[in-house]
């Protein structure tokens, strides 16, 4: 009886046994993915069919549940009860005797008493169909993740271990080329896919420039620019973990040893300082009230071994905590979505998702530490986001750009195409987020990572492209080449989801009314405020010979509330 009731229950309502309820965000749209031609890949050996609903999927981290491109899902599977047999007995019966009198005592045999399995399995609870994702790791190899389709392998994912590994990554590296991170292996162990980081380049850099550019009563014809950046040595040059590697140090890192930039070798005139007229105005300032993003992502780019090209991208999406009466670790992805054109490589590319955020029996996920690209890393959730380089900050106000003068950012302060501020190692991708900030620091000297003296503006709130673009004019004044003063933002992500109804939202065309119990007292999500003052503003009218570029410094001010 307890069986046919659980059947019928079973028929009736087959979602009452997922583990946890999916929450519906926002995940990498497969529509917009670029799509390149791909060549075929071989399906895991047997009878057993990959879905073509593999192409995409969306993997829930706290549910630990897929649903594919056709909506087809898997959920998290665990039988209700698992014997515990040990491992003697499981190679035969009859060796049983072995693990009572041999390994009794010590119990090395038995089952972990952790539960922590190797493994995870998801299971499609319409079909049958199943998924299998195994962590491996043995001696002295790189761990790796296989992908098992109803019994079948289909494939692994692992960091690939090369002969002198870390030689060649060292040699990449000063290279400036693509340095693999994980490669994607069908069944038969040809690698397939890969996905790569930039290559970080030389220790030391030299090079010249010719600005021809007036800065007070002097022209500079000629500059240049050297920075060293040397990377720390492996202890023992890798000879303790059997992975011997030699002259690392000539990688570069991002800590700066010795460095200095468009330094005038050519120049004409007297480098003094013009004097200017300021005048005192009374102004009203506003300031945004504090807020914090609770969202932040990583993109990840899938290129075939052979041509390179893209064959898929995958997406992380990290939630924050606060303010939210759901804990989760922030630093785990909280949905990976994913989108390909063959089938197979979607679901090895699962397996990728897992190995991200599940540790299966290891001290941490198998793929914890795969870094994104500049072009794909977004800013935290601070928004907080800053560069040194000045053709950066000119693209996103649209100063001496090829493209007409157009900026990047529209009038609502949204970058509307890529923009990344950093380098090609460490940077930040901040296309699609709102600028709400603006300030900067320049004509400093730099001592062991601090600014002494020079022009500094706080970050204040900005409202209009012509306003960033007048402060990035004014930091450039005295600046002859690219580097030299510090520009620093703010974003924060504008949501395009369905908001959290509040007093005269819209539902379907009906106006909601809120109950009175609805928010706690005080409590509840706000509309984004400001904090108004009147300010004595400097205004800069102009600066001698015949320079009239305006620039704006804050005196004092006084809160009118």
């Amino acid at each position: 009886q307890a069986i046919l009731a659980q059947a019928i229950w079973l028929k009736c309502f087959p979602r009452l046994f997922a583990r946890a309820v999916r929450v519906s965000v926002g995940c990498l749209p497969a529509s917009k993915l670029v799509r390149h031609p791909t060549m075929p890949v071989s399906g895991p050996k047997g009878d057993s069919a990959v879905s073509k609903g593999w192409a995409g999927f969306s993997l829930s981290v706290p549910s630990l549940s897929i649903t594919l491109e056709n909506n087809d899902v898997y959920d998290y599977k665990l039988p209700y009860s698992v014997p515990e047999v040990p491992c003697c007995t499981r190679m035969s019966p009859m060796l049983y005797c072995c693990d009572v009198y041999c390994c009794g005592p010590c119990r090395c045999c038995f089952s972990n008493s952790k539960g922590e399995l190797p493994f995870i399995d998801v299971v499609n609870q319409q079909d049958g169909h199943q998924v299998r994702y195994r962590a491996v790791k043995k001696c002295c190899r790189v761990p790796r993740v296989m992908t098992f389709v109803d019994g079948q392998l289909a494939g692994h994912l692992s960091r690939t271990m090369r002969c002198g590994n870390r030689c060649l990554t060292c040699l990449e590296d000063f290279q400036s080329k693509p340095v693999l991170q994980v490669g994607v292996h069908n069944h038969e162990g040809k690698q397939i896919a890969r996905v790569d980081r930039n290559g970080r380049g030389r220790c030391c850099s030299c090079s010249c420039g010719a600005p021809m550019k007036c800065t007070g009563c002097c022209l500079t014809c000629l500059t240049c620019t050297c920075v060293v950046r040397p990377s720390f040595p492996t202890p023992c040059c890798g000879l303790l973990d059997c992975d011997p590697v030699c002259c690392d140090c000539c990688v570069k890192s991002e800590m700066t040893a010795c460095a200095f930039y468009d330094q005038p070798c050519c120049c004409f005139g007297l480098p003094v300082c013009c004097p200017s007229v300021w005048c005192c105005l009374p102004a009203i300032e506003t300031k945004l009230f504090k807020s914090t993003n609770t969202i932040r992502l990583n993109d990840f780019e899938v290129v075939d071994s052979e041509t390179k090209k893209t064959v898929g991208k995958l997406q992380a999406q990290y939630r924050g905590n606060y303010p939210s009466a759901y804990k989760h670790d922030p630093r785990l992805p909280f949905r990976i979505a994913g989108s390909t054109e063959d089938a197979n490589l979607g679901m090895l590319l699962s397996g990728l998702a897992s190995g991200m955020v599940y540790t299966m029996g290891m001290a941490i996920p198998a793929f914890s530490g795969v870094s994104p690209k500049p072009e794909g890393t977004s800013p935290d959730y601070t928004g907080l986001v800053e560069t040194r380089w000045a053709s950066q900050v000119k693209k996103l106000a649209g100063l001496g750009s090829p493209e007409g003068n157009k900026p990047l950012l529209s009038d609502s302060l949204i970058v509307q195409d890529s923009m990344v501020f950093g380098t090609a190692t460490s940077g930040t991708q901040v296309r699609g987020w709102r600028l709400l900030e603006f300030g900067y620091a320049s004509g400093g000297l730099s001592i062991c990572g601090a600014t002494l003296g020079g022009k500094v503006r706080s970050r204040r709130q900005v409202r209009t492209v012509k306003e960033v673009a007048d402060m990035i004019t004014a930091a450039l004044e005295h600046q002859i080449g690219e580097a030299g003063a510090t520009f620093y933002m703010r974003f924060e992500l504008p949501d395009l989801e369905k908001k959290i109804i509040k007093k005269g939202s819209n539902i379907a065309g009906n106006d909601v009314m809120l109950d009175s119990k609805f928010n706690p007292p005080r409590g509840g999500f706000a509309d984004q405020m400001e904090e108004v003052a009147l300010a004595c503003n400097c205004v800069r009218l102009c600066r001698c010979p015949c320079d009239c570029k305006s620039d704006r410094m804050i005196c004092c001010r006084c809160p009118l509330y």
